[in-house]
């Protein structure tokens, strides 16, 4: 029962490695056929050159030729048709076969070889050559080789009947082959195991890095995330203001903070619902989130309150950007609620030249949001630092009230 189980998990472990096992065998092959082109072409050379006195030898060393050449045709070809069978991710079918086919062919040729060798030799050297190649050089499957190595043998052990009348000698060579071909189906059986679990093994340390990458990722998200809206949260948001004031200091740019406060959040909770109130503060991330540029900064700075770091942003042009979301999102209608929301904002600019610490443009930012919320909500107030700035750069009207509130 044990054994029974063990190979029952061991084919389902060769499923899991075959489509990698016939990569890996692909490439090897387009390496080999080449090789073994070449040694055939040796051969060819060689044998053509010998000359003997007798008609047996000679017709041996041409036989040896003329079947050197012959599998020099055929592994070329094979070398071609292994390089079209890699660059296809999702090779024919008859392609998926490629190396047994190349195994078998060998195989066969060996076997011919061996033939052709009995005419001056008792040696079956060829044969014993190309099983333990076989078994070596590619990854196959246990019973792909098994069949493959005992269609090879009882191909020769017929063959060499044909040749000799020894039975003796005939008897040492079958057993011969058959010890080789043992030999071989062992070696390859062990080579395939070690595959397969080298492959498993890969594939379970890759698997593991993901799931820690995963992990990493999602803890990250989690230390610098607001899990709500997606945005960044108020600790994070610091550290990259802290990181945005130094780059303007040391640039001398100008850098603005917005802070935005929805009006009248908890009568929207209290009417609607806690549910509908997430989906408003999420509706109002995607909002601004699509408003702003990819080098701004949104967090989600505590309940319904959001900031945005606008880096080389003068307060001319950060109040340009306020009004525009002020005004987006009077004019957006959220589907929990059936109607849009208002904000009231605060502005604080650090002028380029200038240096302030975070702390304080954040005080200048609360306090000019109190002031907006005092003055009526849904509209923006610059802080008192840049009146002066922004007269400069616009007309006075548009300095501290920038709109009247919608009704």
């Amino acid at each position: 029962m044990l054994f029974s189980d063990t190979l029952r998990r061991w084919a389902a472990e060769d499923l899991l490695v075959q489509n990698a096992a016939y990569r890996r065998n692909l490439q090897v092959l387009g390496v080999a056929s080449w090789a073994v082109v070449a040694l055939n072409l040796l051969h060819v050379l060689v044998f053509a050159l010998l000359r003997f006195d007798d008609a047996q030898r000679s017709t041996w060393a041409s036989q040896i030729t003329a079947a050197h050449g012959a599998m020099a045709v055929v592994m070329s070809a094979t070398g071609l048709l292994t390089r079209y069978a890699l660059k296809n991710a999702a090779p024919r079918l008859a392609l998926k076969f490629l190396p047994e086919g190349v195994s078998v062919l060998i195989l066969a040729w060996a076997v011919a070889l061996t033939l052709m060798d009995q005419a001056i030799s008792t040696n079956i050297n060829a044969f014993i050559n190309a099983a333990v190649g076989i078994s070596i050089v590619f990854l196959l499957r246990p019973l792909s080789t098994l069949v493959i190595l005992a269609l090879g043998w009882c191909a020769l052990a017929l063959a060499l009947g044909w040749t000799t009348d020894n039975a003796a000698l005939l008897a040492t060579n079958r057993m011969n082959a058959a010890s080789a071909s043992a030999l071989s189906l062992l070696v390859s059986i062990l080579l395939w195991r070690r595959y397969v679990q080298a492959e498993l093994l890969q594939r379970a340390l890759e698997e593991s890095n993901q799931q820690l990458e995963r992990q990493r990722a999602e803890l990250e998200t989690l230390a610098t995330r607001d899990p709500l809206t997606g945005l960044f949260n108020r600790r994070e948001f610091v550290r990259l203001a802290e990181e945005e004031l130094a780059r303007a200091r040391r640039n001398h740019s100008a850098l603005s903070l917005l802070m935005i406060d929805l009006d009248h959040f908890k009568t929207i909770n209290d009417r609607f619902g806690h549910p509908a109130g997430d989906d408003v503060l999420r509706n109002v991330a995607e909002l601004m989130t699509h408003a702003v540029r990819q080098t701004d900064r949104i967090a989600r700075f505590g309940g319904e309150e959001f900031m945005l770091l606008l880096p080389d942003t003068s307060a001319a042009d950060a109040l340009h950007l306020a009004n525009k979301l002020r005004h987006k999102l009077a004019d957006t209608p959220i589907a929990s609620i059936g109607a849009p929301v208002t904000a009231s904002m605060g502005l604080a600019c650090m002028p380029a030249g200038k240096t302030l610490a975070l702390d304080t443009l954040l005080r200048q930012t609360d306090r000019a949001l109190y002031q907006a919320k005092h003055m009526g909500r849904n509209r923006t107030v610059v802080a008192p630092l840049e009146l002066e700035t922004l007269a400069s750069a616009h007309h006075p009207s548009t300095t501290h009230k920038t709109n009247t509130p919608a009704p």
